[in-house]
């Protein structure tokens, strides 16, 4: 649940699987499941390349800040452990890609796929595995990780070099074009972030369910 897999999207769907006592048409729910999961990775693997690039090409940005003050270590730090995240958001898609595939080719796949997220039975209802749901949303998890990483670094960069420093008096004045664009940034981040939440409550969709 939460921001990353809401409940309506995740947990009802594989809940509607396991509780269906149509043969036929569980194990359609199960293909179109695994079509759906297929799509998702390969759109995360794809996403999460790109973010990996995007962070890696700050190893080029400059040490040395408008004021004259290089960059602290914890810059370095959020992009490099965002980079990993990012890759890690691919690998862990290449790698539950590549299980779908593979339980697909055998004869009982699909029978595979529900017995790996079957969990206790309760009320007469079948409950699917917690971990299972937080597993097949991991590189989901990761990518989001790397876009917090890339964000923080930047406004940690921003922010420091509204500070004094060798080029920056405090004779001169503090709201300078650096101080401008920090306030302009951090706006900007605060407001696609209070979008973003906003998104995340509607898409729950819990209102529809009752």
């Amino acid at each position: 649940g939460g921001l990353v897999a809401p409940d309506s999207t995740t947990l009802d769907s594989l809940q509607a699987i396991l509780n269906e006592s149509d043969d036929a048409l569980r194990d359609d729910l199960t293909e179109r499941w695994r079509d759906h999961k297929l799509q998702e990775l390969n759109f995360v693997g794809t996403v999460g390349a790109l973010l990996a690039a995007c962070l890696s090409s700050t190893g080029s940005w400059p040490d040395v800040l408008d004021n004259g003050r290089k960059q602290p270590w914890s810059i370095r730090a959020c992009w490099y452990i965002g980079l990993v995240f990012a890759l890690f958001a691919v690998l862990t898609a290449l790698q539950q890609s590549l299980r779908l595939h593979r339980l697909s080719a055998h004869r009982e796949g699909l029978r595979w796929i529900r017995k790996s997220m079957t969990g206790e039975k309760r009320g007469g209802e079948v409950r699917v595995r917690t971990w299972q749901v937080y597993a097949w949303q991991a590189s989901l998890v990761f990518l989001v990780a790397a876009v917090v990483c890339l964000i923080a670094g930047i406004l940690v960069l921003v922010w420091v070099s509204t500070e004094f420093g060798p080029d920056k008096k405090p004779e001169d004045g503090w709201w300078d074009d650096s101080a401008k664009m920090a306030v302009t940034f951090t706006v900007v981040v605060v407001v696609s972030l209070v979008m973003f939440l906003l998104t995340q409550a509607t898409l729950a969709m819990e209102g529809i369910k009752r």
